[in-house]
């Protein structure tokens, strides 16, 4: 068995091998010259090409050392590569792991439950396994296609591609300059737009620049875990301002807030209840803001897919004071893959982003940048968003009527008008039920994941986050019948286990 790997092994690495035992042994000592190429292939019965490739692989390993016009010779002071160079003394204490800075012991990776769930067979399963754990946007072909011949177009036109810009390609920024006045109503210049490789970025952005440890900093209650996650990460203190139907109601949650620097709100697509915020209450946080001192950080997450329903001003474009940073990505607008994102700074701070940005980065993609920026200025975009919105309204439908015909009022939803997720809550299972709940439904072909991760104090029942946006009609009205009757069946179980229990969940009568 060892003859026959060795034997696998390409002839240069055998013969750098061979060429090594030697100069280990001391056949080869050091500052000796080798034979010449010409002569160790007439010696050895191989190419030239050969000996040049074992004489340059241990050239790299430190063995030998190439003479321009004199030879090969074996290194006089070689570092062993299995040791680093010379040992320590074996009476030095070893040392511990390196210190950490503060940062490092917060910022830790966050636990995703829902990418541990276990495998199934999914071909014991009608119709195989439904997805609706994992948020994806199916990419349309058509803008597939025409990525793709704009990318080609790009590369024609230029030699190589230039390097990126700090704060983002002008045409970009031009472009979405363009987009936010017709389709947003908001009226910003090219260079209050600061591109970045996600909203992840422009949140630690964000932290970085505005919060120092143990600045106080208001999160919408639930949220998505990555907001809670990044401001904690930089030390700063969460203060969780429950929503309701009407998003967050700052007259609610100003004496919490008192003192606090920062607000992150969703007001044109709260995630994960999907709720819109109206336009007084956008204007009590304004005024709100000013008095305290405080930014408002507007995530316009997933916005753009909204069901035919024009959203109320952004807190930008109502603005007039400098307490607003718009952010929001193109990543679920066109592909996942495009980890490309823009923020809208006020003046004031725009040069401290990019002082900032420069340590992180010297700037994203500049070659995708060009692309989209192509692909918003065709109208290609803007068909886009149309078209996602337009298969996702029915889907919506679809997911929402299979689970109620089952479930009736034993499930509630928020009437979510946009995005591709809904929030469900079963009150009358209790927490503890969770994963019941979730290993029922994969028994029936139907993978969920939890809404407990975006709670920062979880509700004492079931809540689910179901996404849908790149599940068929055909296969939601599947899932949304399975994932009811796995809801009805751990109903009955907890109910057979807990007699004195007089809330149960039982079918809807239809």
């Amino acid at each position: 068995m060892a003859n026959r790997r060795q034997d696998d092994k390409p002839m240069y690495v055998r013969i750098a091998e061979s060429i090594r035992r030697d100069i280990d042994a001391g056949r080869f000592q050091a500052g000796a010259c080798l034979p010449g190429t010409r002569s160790m292939t007439l010696a050895l019965g191989v190419s030239r090409t050969v000996v040049l490739m074992a004489y340059d692989q241990l050239e790299s390993e430190g063995y030998l050392e190439s003479r321009s016009g004199s030879g090969t010779y074996v290194c006089a002071r070689r570092i062993d590569a299995s040791t680093g160079g010379t040992p320590l003394d074996e009476s030095v204490a070893a040392p511990g792991e390196p210190r950490l800075s503060r940062l490092a012991r917060r910022a830790v990776l966050p636990a995703m439950p829902e990418r541990n769930l276990p495998a199934l067979d999914t071909g014991v399963i009608e119709g195989g396994l439904v997805d609706l754990a994992q948020p994806r946007v199916k990419s349309d072909p058509r803008s597939l296609k025409a990525w793709k011949q704009n990318l080609v177009a790009l590369l024609r036109r230029r030699d190589t591609p230039d390097f990126p810009e700090l704060q983002g390609a002008i045409e970009l920024r031009k472009a979405v300059a363009g987009y936010l006045g017709v389709e947003r109503a908001i009226e910003v210049d090219p260079d209050d737009i600061l591109i970045v490789s996600g909203a992840q970025q422009a949140r630690d952005l964000i932290a970085r620049v505005l919060l120092d440890e143990d600045d106080g900093v208001g999160v919408e209650e639930p949220c998505h875990w990555s907001v809670r996650h990044t401001f904690e990460a930089i030390g700063a203190r969460i203060v969780p301002c429950p929503v309701d139907s009407r998003g967050m109601d700052i007259d609610r949650h100003a004496a919490a807030l008192d003192g606090v620097r920062l607000l992150n709100v969703s007001p044109s697509f709260q995630f994960p209840t999907g709720v819109v915020m109206p336009e007084d209450r956008r204007r009590a946080l304004l005024h709100w803001a000013c008095a305290h001192d405080a930014v408002l950080v507007e995530d316009d997450f997933d916005c753009e897919h909204r069901f035919g329903v024009r959203t109320a001003p952004s807190l930008w474009s109502l603005d007039r004071h400098g307490r607003v940073i718009h952010v929001s990505s193109f990543a679920r607008s066109m592909f996942p893959a495009l980890q490309l994102g823009y923020m809208l700074v006020p003046r004031q701070l725009r040069e401290r982003f990019l002082a900032v940005k420069w340590l992180a980065d010297r700037g994203s993609v500049s070659m995708q940048q060009h692309v989209l920026a192509a692909c918003i200025n065709s109208g290609q975009y803007l068909r886009d968003l149309r078209r996602i919105a337009h298969r996702l309204a029915p889907r919506h439908r679809a997911l929402h009527a299979a689970l109620h015909a089952r479930l009736g009022d034993a499930m509630t939803v928020t009437d979510a008008v946009a995005g591709g997720s809904l929030f469900v809550h079963l009150p009358r299972l209790p927490r503890h039920a969770t994963a019941a709940v979730l290993a029922e439904a994969l028994a029936r072909g139907v993978r969920i994941r939890s809404a407990e991760c975006f709670h920062r104090t979880p509700p004492d029942h079931v809540t689910l986050v179901l996404s849908y946006a790149g599940v068929s009609e055909a296969a939601l009205k599947r899932a949304g019948t399975r994932l009811a009757e796995a809801c009805l069946a751990v109903g009955k179980k907890f109910a057979m286990s807990s007699p004195k229990r007089d809330r149960r969940i039982e079918p809807a009568r239809v």
